[in-house]
């Protein structure tokens, strides 16, 4: 290893230790350190992010893991503590958009549960966003969660119907008595 690398690890070592010990403000410290010798490494600016956020520090967390986020773009978890201190901080509607990118990137991996937490994130924040809802019903109906399709399904037709469009409104009716005739 060479000294820089050598320097990073040891920053990285402390930074968790710190961290470990809930002791934000080193562990904040030492991630800063181990971020001037390797600027753009994902995990050193997640756990400064971390820390930040730990310390009440919004603002400068966000940047940090938004940081992470265009340096990882694959990776769905800074963009989620992005779509958190966002709404934290009252920007709802970058919220809801952050929320949905990354309830799609965990769909496309398969990860259900995840996704299902995001989307339901969504539509806390707006309870009018179609494509969350439309998203919600289509999972839990292939999950088999009948009566959780059911609730969002209803909602999707509610929707539709306020916004004029009753024959869509009327077609997921029928799809809703299809998946659940007993109902």
């Amino acid at each position: 290893m060479n000294g820089k690398q050598d320097h990073f690890q040891y920053a990285m070592n402390q930074g968790h230790s710190a961290a470990w010990d809930q002791n934000w403000d080193k562990a904040a410290t030492y991630y800063r350190q181990a971020l001037a010798e390797i600027p753009d490494h994902p995990k050193a600016l997640t756990s400064l992010a971390l820390a930040l956020y730990e310390l009440q520090d919004y603002q400068e967390a966000l940047e940090y893991y938004q940081r992470a986020v265009e340096i990882s773009p694959n990776d769905p978890v800074p963009l989620e503590k992005v779509a958190v201190i966002l709404e934290r901080l009252g920007h709802l509607s970058p919220a809801v958009d952050a929320y949905m990118e990354v309830a799609e990137k965990y769909a496309r991996s398969r990860e259900l549960d995840k996704a299902i937490e995001n989307w339901s994130s969504v539509v806390s924040l707006n309870p009018e966003h179609l494509t969350a809802h439309s998203r919600l019903a289509m999972v839990y109906e292939r999950l088999g969660r009948k009566q959780q399709a059911l609730i969002e399904y209803l909602a999707i037709a509610s929707l539709l119907q306020s916004t004029g469009e009753a024959p869509k409104a009327i077609q997921t009716i029928q799809h809703i008595k299809q998946i659940m005739p007993e109902s």
